[in-house]
C-alpha cells in the first residue's frame, strides 16, 4: 500500500469514515490519479455526498467555491438547490461563499428558497448570507419563496429580517407573487408582517388586481380581509372586477361585488365589467352583474354597448340574455353598426332571430346606408338573407354610395342570395351610385349562374355605367370569354364606345385580349371605329405591342395604314414605342413605312426621335438601306450593380426569424456583420419580383432606408445581404422607451417620412408600410425596409386586384375596394402613413381588435376610425385626417407631412428637455 493510501486511510480514520461498513471502495477517489477533482467536488454535492466533500477538500483536491466549465454552478449552490442541508453544512464550513451567482442567476440562498428548503434557507442565513441579495434574475430569496409558495420558508426570511416590499426587475412584490400564484397563507403572513397591501407591481397591478386575474378567490378574501382597496386600478385602468369578469371567474367576480366593487367601473378604453364578460361569453358572469344592477347599456369610448360586444363574437346565450335585461337592440356604435348590423355581416343566424324577435328594425341603416340586408348579402350569408326578407327589410334600398343588396351579392359571386333576391322583386336593371349595373357585377366576379339569372329577369346588356362601358367591355376587362358569348346571343352591341371612345373590340386590342377578336368581329363589330383621338383597335395593339391581337385584327379585315388624327399609322406608334418584332411584322404585311405624320415624320424618324435606334435600324433595314451595324448582334450581359456572390456570404447555422418569404440569418458578408435574408423564389415571377425588390433598393440610399449591400438571384435560395438594425422594429422600440420614460414617437415618425419622401422623390411606391416595416438602427435612426410589394412607378406595374397583398387596415380605401380597385399608388402611401402615425402614437395596430373583414367594410364606406385618447393634440389627429383623406387628391403632399411631422418632433424634443430641467432642478434640492 502506497504511502498516500495509508494516508488517506488515517484521515478516514480520524473522519469517523468506515469504508468496509459504507461498502466504500478505497480507491472510489483516487488521490493520486485525481486530475479533475473540481468535477468530482460538483457530483458529490449533486448526490449530498458528505464523505466525498470532505476528502476533496481536505486533500485540497477541489476549490470551494470553484466551477466546472464556463457557465456552472459551485458546489454551495448545488447542494443548497438540491436540499441537501449536511452537504451546505461542510462547505460552509470550508469557506464557501454564500454571495456567488450561478448559471440560473441566483446565490445559494435564492436556490434554497426557491425550492423550499427552509432548512438550509435557515443554515445559510446564520452564516450571514444576505437576505435581500437578487443576483441577476433580479429577485430575492423571499420573492421565490412566497411565488412558489413555500410558507415555512418565508417565515424563515422574514424572521431573518427579510425586506417585505422589496421589489425585483419585473417590479413585483413578495406578496404581488404569492398573490398571483394563489398561496392564500403565504399571502396572510406577509400581511401580518406589514407588506404593502395596495402595492403595485407591473402594469400597476395590485395583489388584489393579479389574484382576480387568475381567480385566485380565496387569496382575493384574505387581501380584502387585509383592507384591500377593492375599486384599485391598475396601468390601464383594470380593476379587479374587470379582470375578473374578463376571464370568466365567477365566484371571484361575486366576492368582490359582495365588498363594494364598483360595477359600472370602467377601463382607460372605457370597457366596464359587463362588456368585458359579454366579449368573451361568460354568461354566469354577465348574470352576475346584471343582479347588481351593472347598466345593461352602458357603451365604452367607441360607443359599443356589452349587446354589440356579445353579437360580435358570436355569444348566443350572453345575447338573449342581454336581450332578456332589456339591452338596447337598435343601439348605433361610433362605427355607425348596429347589433343587428354586425349579426348579418358576420353571419349570426341565431343572433339575428334573437335581436329580430326582440324588436331590432331590419331596415335600420350603418351611417353609410348599408342595412343588415345588404351586409348578409354581400358576405353571401344566404340564410340570414332569407330570414331578413320574410321579416320586413326592404330589397332594393339605396345607399349613399356603394350597391344594393343585388349588386353586392351580384359582385361577390354569391349565387344563392341572388336567386333569393330576384325571387323577393329585386330589380335586375338598377345601377348603384357609380352607375354600374348588376349585371356588369355579374362580369366581374365571374359567375355565369348569376349572369343567366339576371338575363332571365331582362336585364339590359347594353346598359353603361359612369364611365361609358357596358357588360361586354367588361368581360374583355376581366378577360369573361364565356360571358361574352351569351351576352353576345342575348343582343349585346359589340359597337358601343365609352366614354373615352373605346369599343369593346378597342379595348380588346388595348389590352391584348386576343381570343376576343374573332368573337367580336363575328358578331358585328365594326373593326376601324376610331375613339376621340381617331385610334382604331389596330393602333392600340401596335401602340401596346400585343402582336398577336393586332394578327388577329388584320386576320379579320382591319386597316393596316390608317392614319390618327396627328396622322400616325400603326407602324408608327409600334415604332415610337420600340415594338421591334411588331414593327417588323407589319412592314412583312406591307405596311407605309414612307409614310408620314401631320409633322412629317415617318416611322423610322420617330423611332429615332425617342431615341429607338435598334428600331429605326429594323425599319432601314427593311427598306435596304445599308447599316453600319449588323442586326441582331448578340448583347453580353453583365450582372446587376447590386449582385454579390453566394461565395462571399457565410451565414450563421440558426435563423433569428423567419416566415413564408424564407429564413433571415446574421452572418458575415466578407469580414463585414451582415443580416442575410434569404428568400424563396422558384417561379418565374417570384424570381422577378426579387429582382425587383434589389433594383428598388439599390436605388433607395438614404439615412431613413435600411442600407442595402446587395443580393444574389443565381442562388438557391437568392438572397439579400443588409445592415442588421439591432434596436428591432418600430412599434416594439417606441414601447421599450416608453417604458424607459422616453417619449420618441414623433422624432421616429418624422424620420419615417422623410424616407418615404425620398422614395416618391424617385417614383418609387413602398405600397407596404407599417411599424414593423420601420426598422430602428443602432444609434437609433428610423429606416424604412421591406420593398417586397414596392415597384417603380416608371416601370410596368400591371391591373391592380381587388386581392390587395399586403396588411389590409394599412391600406388605401381605393386599393382594398371590391369594385374596380386602383393600383398602390403614392397616394395610397401617404393614406398608410397615416395608419402608421396611429400605431406608433397608441401603441395598437389601426382600428383595434376588429376583425380584418369589419375594417375593410367601414374603409370602404368611408367610415373613418374613431379618434384615439392618444390623440390630446387636436392638430396632431388633424393631421392624420389630412393624411388618410377618403379622396386621394384631397389627402395632403408628402413634403407638407414632412414638415408637420417635423414641428411635431420639434415640440417632443422641447418638452423632453424641459422635463429633464425639472428632474435636474428637483434633484439638486
Amino acid at each position: 500500500m502506497s504511502r498516500v493510501h495509508s494516508a488517506f486511510l488515517q484521515v478516514c480514520s480520524h473522519l469517523g469514515i468506515n469504508f468496509c461498513a459504507t461498502g466504500a471502495a478505497v480507491d472510489a477517489i483516487d488521490i493520486e490519479d485525481a486530475v479533475d477533482g473540481q468535477s468530482q467536488l460538483a457530483k458529490a454535492a449533486a448526490e449530498g455526498r458528505v464523505d466525498r466533500l470532505q476528502l476533496l477538500l481536505r486533500f485540497e483536491k477541489a476549490s470551494v467555491n470553484g466551477v466546472v466549465g464556463e457557465n456552472g454552478d459551485s458546489a454551495l449552490l448545488t447542494a443548497a438547490e438540491r436540499g441537501h442541508l449536511e452537504a451546505v453544512r461542510v462547505l460552509l464550513d470550508h469557506g464557501a461563499d454564500t454571495e456567488l451567482i450561478g448559471s440560473k442567476g441566483c446565490t445559494a440562498l435564492v436556490c434554497a428558497a426557491s425550492e423550499g428548503h427552509q432548512d438550509i434557507v435557515r443554515l445559510l442565513l446564520g452564516k450571514n448570507a444576505a437576505v435581500d441579495a437578487q443576483g441577476t434574475i433580479k429577485k430575492t430569496a423571499l420573492m421565490c419563496a412566497a411565488e412558489k409558495g413555500h410558507l415555512k420558508t418565508v417565515q424563515v426570511l422574514l424572521d431573518g429580517g427579510a425586506s417585505v416590499d422589496l421589489d425585483g426587475e419585473e417590479k413585483d412584490s413578495a406578496l404581488v407573487l404569492a398573490a398571483q400564484g394563489g398561496h392564500a397563507e403565504v399571502v396572510e403572513l406577509l400581511g401580518d408582517r406589514g407588506a404593502v397591501i395596495e402595492f403595485k407591481g407591473v402594469n400597476g397591478d395590485t395583489s388584489l388586481i393579479r389574484a382576480a386575474t387568475d381567480g385566485r378567490v380565496d387569496v382575493v378574501r384574505v387581501l380584502i380581509g387585509k383592507g384591500a382597496e377593492v375599486n384599485a386600478q391598475a396601468s390601464n385602468g383594470d380593476t379587479a372586477l374587470i379582470r375578473a369578469a374578463n376571464k370568466g371567474h365567477v365566484e371571484t367576480a361575486r366576492v368582490l361585488m359582495e365588498n363594494g366593487a364598483a360595477v359600472e367601473l370602467a377601463d382607460s378604453d372605457g370597457f366596464t365589467p359587463l362588456q368585458c364578460a359579454a366579449k368573451e361569453g361568460f354568461v354566469d358572469v354577465v348574470r352576475l352583474l346584471l343582479v347588481n344592477h351593472a347598466g345593461v347599456n352602458v357603451a365604452n369610448a367607441e360607443d359599443i354597448t356589452p349587446l354589440i360586444r356579445a353579437v360580435d363574437r358570436g355569444h348566443i346565450e350572453a345575447i338573449s340574455l342581454l336581450v332578456e335585461w332589456k339591452a338596447e337592440v337598435d343601439h348605433q356604435s361610433a362605427y355607425g353598426g348596429t347589433a343587428l348590423i354586425d349579426s348579418a355581416f358576420l353571419g349570426h343566424l341565431e343572433a339575428t332571430r334573437i335581436l329580430v324577435e326582440a324588436g331590432a328594425d331590419v331596415n335600420l341603416a350603418h351611417t353609410d346606408g348599408f342595412t343588415p340586408l345588404m351586409c348578409a348579402a354581400q358576405e353571401g350569408h344566404t340564410a340570414i338573407v332569407e330570414y331578413l326578407l320574410q321579416n320586413g327589410a326592404t330589397v332594393d334600398h339605396q345607399p349613399k354610395k356603394g350597391g344594393r343588396a343585388l349588386e353586392v351579392s351580384t359582385a361577390n359571386g354569391h349565387v344563392e342570395v341572388v336567386r333569393l333576391l330576384l325571387e323577393h322583386g329585386s330589380n335586375a336593371n338598377l345601377a348603384d351610385w357609380n352607375g354600374c349595373p348588376p349585371l356588369m357585377d355579374a362580369v366581374d366576379s365571374g359567375k355565369i349562374d348569376i349572369v343567366g339569372l339576371l338575363l332571365a329577369r331582362e336585364a339590359n346588356v347594353n346598359t353603361q355605367d359612369n364611365d361609358g362601358d357596358t357588360s361586354l367591355h367588361e368581360c374583355v376587362y376581366e378577360n369573361m370569354l364565356d360571358i361574352a358569348k351569351i351576352l353576345l346571343e342575348n343582343g349585346a352591341d359589340p359597337n358601343v364606345p365609352n366614354s373615352v371612345g373605346f369599343t369593346p373590340l378597342m379595348a380588346c386590342a388595348h389590352v391584348g385580349q386576343t381570343e376576343f377578336v374573332p368573337l367580336l368581329a363575328s358578331n358585328g363589330a365594326t373593326m376601324d371605329m376610331t375613339d376621340h383621338c381617331g385610334r382604331t383597335a389596330l393602333m392600340l395593339a401596335a401602340e401596346e405591342g400585343h402582336q398577336a391581337a393586332l394578327e388577329a385584327l388584320l386576320e379579320n379585315g382591319a386597316a393596316i395604314d390608317i392614319a390618327d388624327t396627328d396622322g400616325k399609322t400603326a407602324l408608327m406608334k409600334a415604332a415610337y414605342r420600340a415594338h421591334d418584332d411588331l414593327v417588323l411584322f407589319l412592314l412583312q404585311k406591307n405596311a407605309n413605312a414612307s409614310a408620314t405624320d401631320n409633322a412629317g415624320l415617318t416611322a423610322a424618324a420617330l423611332a429615332r426621335l425617342n431615341n429607338r435606334i435598334d428600331t429605326e435600324r429594323v425599319i432601314k433595314g427593311y427598306q435596304g438601306v445599308d447599316l453600319c451595324t449588323t442586326l441582331g448582334t448578340p448583347i453580353p450581359t453583365k450582372a446587376p450593380e447590386w449582385f454579390i456572390s453566394s461565395r462571399e456570404i457565410r451565414k450563421e447555422k440558426d435563423p433569428f426569424s423567419f416566415g413564408s418569404f424564407g429564413k433571415v440569418y446574421r452572418g458575415w458578408w466578407l469580414n463585414s456583420r451582415v443580416v442575410i435574408k434569404c428568400v424563396n423564389a422558384e417561379a418565374d415571377k417570384e424570381k422577378e419580383a426579387f429582382q425587383r425588390e434589389a433594383r428598388i433598393w439599390q436605388q433607395a440610399r438614404h439615412p431613413n432606408i435600411l442600407p442595402f449591400f446587395g443580393a444574389c438571384h443565381e442562388s438557391t435560395p437568392c438572397f439579400f445581404v443588409c445592415e442588421e438594425a439591432t434596436n428591432g422594429n418600430l412599434k416594439d422600440y417606441l414601447f421599450r422607451e416608453k417604458q424607459n420614460g422616453k417619449t420618441l414617437a414623433w422624432r421616429k415618425l418624422h424620420e419615417l417620412a422623410l424616407g418615404l419622401l425620398f422614395l416618391h422623390e424617385r417614383r418609387i411606391v413602398h405600397s407596404d408600410l407599417k411599424c414593423n416595416q420601420v426598422l430602428i438602427s443602432k444609434d437609433g435612426v428610423a429606416m424604412l425596409t421591406d420593398f417586397g410589394l414596392s415597384f417603380n412607378s416608371a416601370e410596368a406595374r400591371g391591373v391592380a386586384s381587388g386581392n390587395t397583398l399586403g396588411a389590409l387596415r394599412w391600406k388605401a380605401p381605393e386599393v382594398i375596394r371590391k369594385d374596380n380597385p386602383t393600383a398602390p399608388n403614392t397616394t395610397s402611401d401617404v393614406y398608410s402613413l397615416g395608419m402608421c402615425i396611429v400605431e406608433a402614437v397608441t401603441g395598437k395596430v389601426p382600428w383595434g381588435d376588429l376583425p380584418d373583414p369589419v375594417v375593410k367594410f367601414h374603409v370602404t364606406r368611408e367610415q373613418f376610425l374613431p379618434r384615439p385618447k392618444a390623440f390630446q393634440n387636436n392638430a396632431q389627429w388633424e393631421l392624420v385626417k389630412s393624411l388618410c383623406a377618403f379622396d386621394p387628391s384631397k389627402r395632403m403632399t408628402m413634403s407638407d407631412a414632412v414638415g408637420q411631422l417635423q414641428a411635431f418632433a420639434q415640440e417632443e424634443l422641447i418638452q423632453e428637455r424641459i422635463a429633464e430641467s425639472l428632474e435636474t432642478a428637483e434633484g439638486a434640492m
